[in-house]
């Protein structure tokens, strides 16, 4: 299933930092266009590889997460995404009414004593951790809105 309703808005002054906004669905098989309309809008803005790198582990992270965790009644559900390229930092704000969950104060998983004892997954938010420089938590309006920051090289 495609991205809902994908907004291009630039500004012509330099003032105005390019912004991109999606509406996803709470599908997993929006994923990939949403990763894909994302390196798109970002293709001519100079990232350089490891931001890129960066950029696309968080995006992916994140949106992973809200699918599988944020709606456990299942049904249909939007996330709003924006990302928006600042000289420093990109941007990415991620909002949905799915469970209240503050993953700034979520603690790290316990580390496996053997190869046998470590399961997958459970590194989503301890990845997204090391690539981001600056994480915004708010729940308002029944809505978690999450900002990560991503430095850029």
């Amino acid at each position: 299933m495609l991205p809902r309703s994908p907004e291009r808005a630039t500004a012509p002054a330099a003032a105005v930092a390019p912004t991109l906004a999606l509406k996803l669905t709470s599908d997993p098989a929006a994923l990939e266009p949403a990763r894909l309309a994302v390196l798109d809008f970002v293709a001519g803005y100079g990232l350089s590889e490891r931001s890129i790198f960066r950029l696309e582990l968080v995006l992916e992270e994140t949106l992973m997460n809200l699918v599988a965790h944020a709606f456990p009644a299942g049904g249909a559900h939007e996330i709003d995404l924006m990302l928006r390229l600042g000289p420093g930092t990109v941007t990415l704000c991620f909002e949905d009414d799915g469970l209240p969950f503050d993953p700034t104060g979520a603690s790290p998983p316990a580390r496996p004593r053997s190869l046998a004892e470590a399961a997958p997954g459970g590194l989503g938010l301890s990845l997204t951790r090391q690539a981001t420089s600056g994480w915004h938590y708010e729940r308002a309006r029944g809505r978690n809105r999450l900002t990560l920051e991503i430095a850029r090289d």
